[in-house]
C-alpha cells in the first residue's frame, strides 16, 4: 500500500490533488522517479558529509511535518494577516475552570514549563512584539489565570457601550468581539515556579472544554524535554487530546551568535535540530507503554530573531504556528 508520509512534499501535494481520479494516481505513483528526488524530504543519514546540497531555512526544513504538509507562502501571508489585521483582545481571565465563559469562538491553547518563552511567544504571534500584549517575565510562574485573548476576524465590532451594574470590561469586550475570529488561551507554567494547583485546573480545561481544538505544548528547544513535558505530553496522548509540540528559542541552537552562520554551519544546524525532533519523538514512544509511535508534526520557533538583519520579518517560525492554530480552527479556507 502506498504510504503517503514517505513521499515528498510536492509529489504529496499533486497526488492529494487527483485523489478524486484512480487512473492520475496510478500514473503519478508509477511513473519512473530517481530514488534520490523520491525521497528528498526524508530524514538524511545521520553523516553530515553525505548531503550534497545545502539546507537554507523554509517552513519545510525549520519544522518537521509528518502528518500536514508545510504551508505555501500564500498560506503563511494570511495567517500573518489574520493575527495581526486588528489588536489582540483580553476577553476573560479565569482563575480556574469553572470560571470558563460561555462562548461559540473555536479556542487554542498555549502552554508550557515556565519560563519556556510562552508570553514571549505569544507577543510574537500576537504581531504586538513591542507592547507586550502577554506579561513577560524573568521570575517562573508569572501567569496566574487561563486569559483567553481574541484575535482575527472582524475584531471588535460596535461601540462601547455602558457597563451594567456587576459587569466586567471583560463582559462587555465579549459582546463586542465579531465574527470569523478564535480565542488563543494563555495557560499557567507548570514545572519549578508553579503552583500545583493551577495544574488540576489546566487539565480540568484540557479535557474538559467543548471549544477547545488544539494545544501547543512548548518546549525549549536548548534543554529538550523534561519530565513534566513528557508527564504531559502523555497524559494528552493518552485522553485523545489533540495537541503539537512547538519548540521555542530555537535560535539559540541556529543563530548562537550576532552574526548569522554562514551557510554550511547553518546546514549543519538545521540537521541538528531534525534531529532533535526526531529525538523527541523516540522519548515520547518510549513513554507510552501499549501505544503506537507518533508520528505526529513539531514545530519550530523563535519569538527574538527574524530571518533578516533589519528585523522586518516575522519572528522565525511563527507564521507557520499562526497556520497550525487557523487550520485546527477551521479558518484556514
Amino acid at each position: 500500500m502506498l504510504n503517503l508520509f514517505l513521499i515528498p512534499t510536492a509529489l504529496r501535494r499533486l497526488i492529494l490533488s487527483h485523489q478524486s481520479s484512480p487512473t492520475a494516481i496510478r500514473r503519478l505513483t508509477t511513473a519512473a522517479v530517481h530514488h534520490d528526488a523520491l525521497f528528498a524530504d526524508v530524514d538524511p543519514p545521520t553523516s553530515k558529509a553525505t548531503s550534497t546540497e545545502l539546507l537554507t531555512l523554509t517552513s519545510s526544513t525549520l519544522n518537521s511535518y509528518h502528518v500536514s504538509t508545510p504551508p505555501e507562502t500564500a498560506e503563511l501571508k494570511k495567517a500573518a494577516l489574520f493575527f495581526s489585521r486588528v489588536p489582540p483582545t483580553l476577553l476573560f481571565s479565569a482563575p480556574n475552570f469553572r470560571h470558563f465563559p460561555q462562548s461559540h469562538f473555536p479556542e487554542v491553547a498555549f502552554l508550557g514549563r515556565s519560563n519556556v518563552g510562552k508570553s514571549s511567544l505569544l507577543n510574537a504571534l500576537f504581531g504586538r512584539t513591542s507592547q507586550k500584549v502577554a506579561h513577560v517575565s524573568k521570575r517562573p510562574g508569572r501567569t496566574k489565570t487561563m486569559n483567553g485573548f481574541g484575535v482575527g476576524g472582524e475584531g471588535m465590532t460596535g461601540a462601547k457601550g455602558k457597563k451594567k451594574e456587576g459587569e466586567t470590561k471583560n463582559d462587555e469586550a465579549w459582546k463586542r468581539f465579531g465574527r470569523g475570529g478564535l480565542i488563543v488561551v494563555d495557560m499557567p507554567g507548570y514545572g519549578g515556579g508553579s503552583r500545583e494547583e493551577w495544574g488540576v485546573e489546566a487539565l480540568k480545561y484540557l479535557e474538559n472544554r467543548k471549544q477547545l481544538r488544539r494545544t501547543f505544548v512548548l518546549v525549549d528547544a536548548e534543554h529538550g524535554l523534561k519530565q513534566s513535558d513528557i508527564s504531559l505530553l502523555v497524559h494528552l496522548r493518552k485522553h485523545g487530546i489533540s495537541h503539537q509540540i512547538v519548540l521555542s528559542k530555537v535560535d539559540k541552537l541556529l543563530y548562537p551568535h550576532t552574526k548569522p552562520p554562514g551557510p554550511q554551519a547553518l546546514h549543519n544546524r538545521l540537521l541538528n535540530l531534525r534531529e532533535l525532533c526526531g529525538n523527541i519523538r523516540h522519548t515520547l514512544n518510549e513513554a507510552v507503554e501499549g501505544g503506537r509511535d507518533t508520528m505526529d508534526d513539531i514545530l519550530c520557533c523563535s519569538a527574538e530573531k527574524t530571518l533578516d538583519q533589519r528585523g522586518k520579518n516575522s519572528r522565525i517560525g511563527i507564521n507557520e504556528i499562526r497556520w497550525s492554530a487557523m487550520s485546527a480552527c477551521g479558518l484556514e479556507g
